[in-house]
């Protein structure tokens, strides 16, 4: 029987020993065959969640790439940001969303709907000391998504895919439009929805933290920015909270806000989305901004607010 055991742990080890080796050799040539350049040498990027992914429609702003993705962290868009910079050197300016979705967004790094989602499309290129914080959180899901990895990591080489920008961020072109209903259902609550948790996730902004260091280390301009929001829009955290944080913590930065550009029902998808129809109207506008020296401009707030549309014009 002893020797019985000893056989099924060794054959245990050396299946465990492959199977790293294996993950090691895929990883070593995805980082090396991998290409995030992108077409046409941008200028700008624009990075964040779904709110910037429906709003930018970069085919409509010059020398922009829209590489923001539904359900992005900062903690997945530090990964991906870093070899975004080091590949394109004609990036000039880094727009990353800050928005109060993004403060309590520890969920969106390591919940077991994440994990699956995010990490195969970016485990390649995310450090060891973050691998290991995924595996902290939540052991279980991290160890079942590597078969997950692999699989996409060897596909990837297999196909000789080496072009890695169709799957790490987009304009999203958003069809719903479903606002009108829910400003309907809005005003028939006798009471307004409460703000959700307004728990400040610190790992998450510490990712942020470290993009903004990066892009600094690398002479890239860092803007924060916060996307179109529909006016009745409530289901943000604390407002206070958001702007104690951006005025404390990333008060050096600059920081651009669109959350009161004016768009009507219909060019939104729901309240915190714009449609394509609300990305085409800001996206032109922005990009006459652009054109006519926003970045360049000492209170760039001023100048959106001056340059901010009537509702009536929409």
């Amino acid at each position: 029987m002893s020797i019985f055991i000893k056989r099924i742990l060794l054959f245990t080890f050396l299946l465990l020993g492959i199977i790293v080796l294996t993950l090691i050799g895929a990883t070593s040539l995805d980082r090396k065959f991998t290409s995030f350049k992108l077409q046409n040498n941008p200028k700008y990027i624009v990075l964040g969640h779904s709110q910037p992914e429906c709003a930018f429609n970069d085919s409509l702003i010059p020398s922009l790439k829209n590489l923001s993705q539904s359900g992005d962290s900062y903690f997945y868009i530090y990964s991906k940001m870093k070899e975004v910079i080091k590949q394109n050197s004609s990036l000039k300016v880094v727009f990353i969303e800050f928005t109060d979705n993004q403060l309590n967004m520890n969920e969106n790094i390591w919940s077991n709907k994440y994990i699956p989602y995010k990490y195969p499309k970016y485990s390649s290129f995310i450090s060891n000391s973050d691998q290991l914080l995924l595996l902290k959180k939540n052991p279980a899901a991290f160890i079942n998504v590597q078969s997950l990895s692999l699989k996409r990591k060897l596909t990837r080489i297999i196909k000789n895919d080496e072009y890695f920008s169709n799957d790490f961020g987009n304009y999203f072109y958003l069809k719903r439009d479903k606002t009108d209903s829910l400003v309907n259902t809005l005003s028939s609550l006798e009471e307004p929805p409460q703000s959700v948790d307004d728990k400040v996730s610190e790992v998450n902004l510490s990712y942020l933290d470290a993009i903004i260091k990066f892009c600094e280390e690398n002479s890239k301009k860092v803007i924060l920015i916060r996307s179109p929001l529909h006016k009745t829009y409530r289901e943000s955290v604390n407002e206070e909270k958001y702007l104690e944080i951006l005025k404390t913590r990333y008060g050096t930065i600059d920081y651009m806000d669109f959350s009161s550009f004016p768009l009507s029902n219909s060019q939104y998808g729901d309240l915190q989305h714009v449609n394509h129809k609300g990305a085409k109207v800001f996206s032109e506008w922005f990009a006459t901004l652009l054109q006519n020296g926003l970045l360049e401009k000492e209170n760039k707030q001023a100048y959106i607010n001056d340059m901010m549309p009537n509702e009536t014009e929409q």
